[in-house]
């Protein structure tokens, strides 16, 4: 229950009975996180560590390691926190505050450019992005940091938990980012529309349109649900959504990466299947399937998105940010 306004209207009983309810949630998403982690360590290990490095996979993985200790944290927190921890709740707080902010953005700049690369690249869908992007991530560190500053000085934890007095707006730091996901949502359903009319899918792009509703589904659904709980609920029920949403987003994009990560590798297998006879060696990857390196680009703004690079195969569905 980080940083909860203590109801003293309320029984003891109601107030342990969210408590119960609160650990419950924190660790089945900490569980599920863990456990999809296992599920999918194979192919981390063959289309991530193994692969050549970008910014996509970066930011895979920094949500991959970072997410887990943070809620490893709030799991020590709900149920082995020492009473005399203002400190390390003051502390902690502010930290996994930030941190829960740049997990999100970071996913959301994973979907961003997926989005972009659905477009081939186009420099309205660029700019639109980025300036709704920029105002997602000011508008939600601002509410973070001003909550903040009210906040974080008045913790203190009774019990097991950092229990402080919570500003009755906070449930506002949730709008942003359910309305950057359904921009991209919409974004995405209107690409859809227009292929559909010119009845140019493929597997790829399938892939893509799959994964995205399923990722805009269990996002929005978590968002909606954390906003909704703040906004309306008993104060010792907001981790309720909170950790469970952070868990469940991050195992939901991590599939989305890896996903197309595997496509791509089988694409690429199934190329040099085909390409000759011979050895790999004595014949090299067709243009059209290479990674982009820095010298192929005339502009240092055009950078590869690492992940695309056989979309130029299939209808040229963008591999570069123009």
């Amino acid at each position: 229950m980080s940083a909860l306004d203590m109801p003293f209207n309320m029984s003891p009983e109601t107030v342990a009975h969210h408590e119960d309810l609160v650990q419950i949630m924190t660790l089945v998403g900490f569980v599920a996180l863990v456990y999809d982690h296992i599920l999918t360590f194979a192919d981390e290990i063959n289309y991530i560590w193994r692969a050549r490095a970008g910014l996509v996979s970066v930011l895979f993985l920094l949500n991959r390691y970072i997410v887990p200790g943070i809620i490893f944290v709030d799991v020590f927190e709900l149920f082995w926190l020492p009473d005399n921890s203002a400190t390390f709740c003051k502390a902690w707080t502010a930290t996994q505050s930030f941190l829960t902010v740049a997990s999100f953005l970071s996913i959301h700049t994973i979907i961003a450019l997926r989005v972009h690369a659905l477009y081939n690249g186009r420099l309205w869908v660029k700019y639109f992005l980025w300036i709704a992007a920029l105002l997602y991530a000011i508008s939600s560190i601002t509410i973070v940091t001003v909550a903040g500053v009210q906040l974080i000085p008045h913790i203190s934890p009774p019990s097991h938990g950092c229990v402080g007095e919570i500003p009755s707006y906070l449930w506002v730091a949730w709008l942003p980012s359910v309305i950057f996901e359904s921009i991209l949502f919409g974004l995405t359903v209107n690409v859809m529309i227009t292929q559909d009319k010119r009845r140019s899918f493929n597997t790829l792009t399938l892939i893509l349109y799959r994964d995205g509703m399923f990722y805009f589904l269990a996002v929005s659904i978590c968002s909606l649900f954390s906003l909704l709980v703040w906004a309306l609920a008993d104060p010792t029920l907001l981790g309720l959504a909170r950790y469970f949403a952070l868990a469940m987003v991050n195992v939901a994009a991590s599939r989305l990466v890896l996903n197309l990560k595997t496509y791509a590798a089988h694409k690429n297998e199934t190329q040099w299947d085909t390409t000759s006879p011979g050895s790999p060696v004595d014949v090299p990857p067709p243009p059209s399937l290479r990674f982009l390196s820095s010298n192929d680009s005339d502009s240092s703004a055009n950078f590869d998105l690492e992940m695309y690079s056989i979309e130029r195969q299939c209808q040229q569905l963008g591999t570069r940010l123009h």
